[in-house]
């Protein structure tokens, strides 16, 4: 790594700061060539790290020029890159197009890629840590959170990261590696489809919702293993987009080249014009609504939210034994009384816990204990939803036994 002096500090002339904050980064230029670089202060601990990313040429990494200690302070003088972040294009275009989401992160994966073959990793993806060039350039920036991954540690030595994008295992949980940077991305992807994080509200395009529900697990052995898997499963995705738009152009052109056809119909055109229209609408109303349960039951019901298909079918048994038991218990009653105190104890038995224990509605997200990513917090939290229901369960018992006999 190169060591410059004072006197070669003069290579470089200050224009201006970039940001407001204390040793934010300095657009500079360099005084013999008369390029712009940005001039960046870093912790000296991360001199190794640093020297090792200068070494890397990826094109969606920023090129770094020099690194420079001098005067016991570490700095970086890399490429300026002339666009916007990922969080300016989002305020200012809404929701991104999946094509654009998918390109995005393919780009990101790359030079991910390239820092965790040099076992580096970057633990701070965000919106505001990519950029977009105005030549359409994706670039991957800010290292102050970079470290080298020890694979030995049981957490990481400084914990870094922005609250709402970093991995679990960055606050204290585990060592962070390049399954981190992954967790992530995933975060990234949500926040660019739907502006939400996928706990508050996962994304329902059918293209990234199981690739972003698979990076964002919360165990790390559950999530894509390395950029590349992660890369290849976007890719295989855009590939299936690319190919289902060309063919809808495709199936567009056929029917406009198509000749009018004449039909032997003795009722008025604008009668069949007509039936046509109707027919249609009923189509249209239908899967509309099919689309409406069916994005029901995977955004709620327990069960159906996950992409695994033994997890569905599961489900699928229990619901339909559950309904099938309460519904032959009922009818077995001789009279009605007996019929609503039977059902009522058998959804507070039985259809209680599926209600609680299994986070149906998504309402635990919104519970301080149960929506906590620390274990022991979650294990108290769902202690006290045991008791909860044991209450419940017993007073209610009592309350429709005292109503029963009360009235009969």
């Amino acid at each position: 790594m190169e060591k410059i002096n004072n006197e070669t500090a003069f290579f470089y002339k200050e224009i201006k700061p970039l940001t407001d904050k204390t040793n934010g980064p300095i657009l500079v230029r360099k005084m013999d060539t008369k390029e712009f670089f940005v001039k960046k202060c870093y912790p000296l601990y991360l001199e190794e790290h640093l020297a090792a990313l200068r070494n890397i040429k990826q094109a969606h990494l920023p090129k770094i020029q020099e690194l420079v200690v001098q005067d016991g302070k570490l700095w970086l003088y890399e490429e300026f890159i002339q666009g916007k972040t990922l969080t300016e294009v989002i305020q200012s275009s809404g929701i991104l197009e999946t094509e654009q989401i998918l390109t995005i992160a393919m780009s990101v994966l790359e030079a991910l890629g390239a820092l965790h073959k040099k076992g580096l990793v970057h633990r701070d993806v965000k919106p505001g840590n990519i950029m977009m060039t105005n030549e359409g350039t994706v670039k991957l920036i800010d290292f102050d959170a970079v470290r080298a991954v020890d694979g030995e540690k049981e957490s990481d030595t400084v914990q870094l990261g922005t609250m709402g994008f970093a991995s679990p295992e960055q606050f204290g949980f585990a060592e962070s590696d390049e399954r981190s940077d992954l967790y992530s991305l995933g975060i990234v992807m949500n926040i660019c489809s739907v502006k939400e994080y996928p706990k508050k509200r996962l994304t329902e395009d059918r293209v990234l919702r199981g690739i972003i529900r698979k990076a964002t697990k919360l165990e790390p052995g559950e999530r894509y293993q390395t950029a590349l898997e992660m890369h290849l499963a976007l890719r295989q995705q855009k590939s299936k987009q690319i190919a289902a738009i060309k063919q809808a152009k495709a199936h567009a052109a056929n029917l406009e080249k198509r000749p009018i056809r004449t039909y032997a119909d003795t009722r008025p055109i604008t009668t069949i014009w007509d039936t046509n229209k109707y027919v249609r609408q009923f189509v249209i109303l239908g899967s509309r609504l099919i689309e409406v349960v069916v994005s029901f039951f995977r955004k709620y019901v327990p069960g159906f939210r996950t992409e695994t298909l033994w997890k569905r079918a599961a489900a699928l048994v229990w619901y339909s034994i559950f309904f099938v038991g309460i519904t032959a218990n009922i009818v077995d009653q001789p009279t009605e009384s007996l019929k609503i105190r039977e059902f009522v104890d058998y959804l507070l038995i039985f259809g209680l816990p599926v209600v609680l224990f299994t986070n149906f509605l998504d309402y635990q997200r919104k519970l301080p204990l149960l929506s906590s990513e620390n274990k022991i917090y979650r294990s108290i939290g769902y202690g006290l939803l045991f008791l909860f229901w044991l209450l419940i369960t017993k007073g209610g018992l009592e309350l429709n036994s005292f109503i029963y006999r009360r009235f009969n």
